[in-house]
């Protein structure tokens, strides 16, 4: 009976601890002298809505879509990074020898905005 109780118990505290994991948020942004990266780990319920206003923020050069992005694109004003998506993650680095500082700005205030869509800021 203990064997069963303790059993019980692990498979409770199992279950309590991949529902937390799915919740859990983070942001790290690294704004070095040569490159600019932000990361973002989320509800994966947000996807489709970090995902469309990436969309419309790159727009009119380029849509992004799926369940799991991995691309190094360049805008039509020149901007050029990369973009690493999956559901409930997204990874953009910008390499600033790459790039002007206004293309720096451009996604440094897109990586600001996704904050404002996960309700970070």
């Amino acid at each position: 009976m203990k064997q069963l109780t303790r059993i019980s118990g692990l498979l409770i505290i199992s279950a309590l601890l991949t529902c937390c994991e799915g919740n859990e948020h983070k942001i790290s942004v690294k704004d070095s002298d040569d490159t600019y990266e932000f990361f973002a780990k989320f509800d994966k319920s947000k996807t489709q809505q970090v995902q469309d206003f990436i969309n419309a923020e790159v727009a009119p050069t380029s849509s992004f879509s799926g369940d799991n992005v991995d691309i190094t694109t360049t805008l039509d004003d020149h901007t050029k990074f990369k973009l690493e998506e999956s559901p409930g993650r997204v990874r953009i680095e910008l390499d600033k020898g790459d790039n002007s500082e206004a293309s720096y700005r451009r996604i440094k205030k897109m990586c600001e905005g996704i904050k404002k869509e996960l309700g970070e800021l």
